[in-house]
């Protein structure tokens, strides 16, 4: 009897489920708060970089950096890396110039440069999922590739792109830069795909195990290349903008993009590991990022401060990432 007692309280033990905390943040949901931080630190220690000028001359850029983060988050949900975005940025600033001028109209332009990207990114595709070439390394041979072809359209020199486009980069929406008004739809849109379409469910699904998504009989490679062509255009839609701001192309214009753009994946806390992510969050990271740049530069440091500063800014994130499931495992144990 005592036996059969026991045995029953220990199962009821075993049953009662564990209390959830009423307000816990997830891994995705770490960077608003840093970023609130962020905004609150700069308004103290650098007051002037939080003044409705300083943030207006800020937000093109970290729209931008929001769209190329966008399209590094979806290739790094395959378990992917696109080195190739500081190429395509570039590329797309140069060829959106050169077809301007040569064909007297913005609209073929902006849709042959979309056509390139979408060929760039099909090779990238190709590459990773059909050859099975390391995501690194190919990503690394077409950048110099999309490079290459930048060299040889700007002759190695600044170009000027079309009056038209510099005037839509310029433009303001409800007082906010075109660039801020694109990423945001970017954004929505990825978001709306992956999370809310039975696509979406396949493109998870294949970025946490290929195989297992092949045997449920999702065609792995349409998704795994489809991401590197969301990926490129993204890519090619920022070096437009970028290009249309800026005035001009060169070969040098979107190297500023690549790792800013990883980082900002990162401390948005999507993992390498395939599948989970999150595009709002790695936007809201570009924004982070963007504005952590202003406050450093904002404190005279040099330029080697401000890359150790978002080297910390990864280590940071990626502690905070894996906080909740040290704690978890804490509760467990007590």
């Amino acid at each position: 009897m005592d036996y059969t007692l026991n045995t029953t309280r220990v199962d009821q033990k075993k049953t009662v489920p564990l209390a959830k905390p009423r307000f816990a943040l997830d891994e995705f949901s770490w960077i608003w708060f840093g970023t609130a931080v962020l905004f609150a630190v700069s308004a103290v220690v650098a007051p002037g970089t939080v003044t409705k000028s300083s943030l207006l001359a800020m937000l093109p850029f970290a729209g931008i950096l929001a769209i190329v983060a966008t399209g590094q988050t979806v290739v790094i949900q395959q378990r992917g890396l696109d080195m190739s975005a500081a190429g395509m940025v570039t590329l797309s600033g140069a060829m959106v110039a050169t077809l301007g001028f040569g064909t007297g109209s913005m609209l073929l332009a902006v849709l042959g440069t979309l056509a390139v990207a979408v060929i760039g990114g099909i090779l990238n595709g190709f590459l990773t999922s059909r050859l099975s070439i390391t995501p690194l390394v190919a990503t690394l041979a077409t950048n110099a590739l999309f490079i290459g072809g930048v060299r040889t359209i700007t002759g190695n020199s600044p170009i000027s792109v079309p009056e038209p486009l510099q005037a839509f980069s310029h433009s303001q929406l409800v007082g906010l830069p075109y660039s801020i008004v694109l990423a945001f739809l970017f954004v929505v849109a990825v978001w709306v795909v992956t999370r809310k379409t039975i696509v979406g469910r396949k493109f998870v699904a294949v970025g946490i195990s290929p195989r297992a998504a092949a045997a449920a009989g999702v065609p792995v490679t349409f998704y795994q290349i489809g991401a590197y062509v969301v990926s490129a255009v993204c890519f090619a839609v920022a070096g437009l903008l970028l290009a249309g701001f800026i005035g001009s192309a060169s070969q040098n214009a979107g190297h500023e993009y690549l790792m800013p753009a990883i980082a900002a994946v990162v401390v948005g806390g999507t993992p390498f590991t395939g599948g989970r992510g999150s595009v709002i969050a790695s936007a809201v990271a570009a924004l982070f990022m963007a504005q952590l740049g202003q406050l450093v530069l904002a404190l005279g440091a040099s330029a080697a401060i401000q890359l150790l500063v978002q080297a910390a800014a990864i280590l940071l994130a990626t502690a905070i990432r894996n906080l909740p499931a040290i704690l978890a495992g804490l509760r467990r144990r007590t």
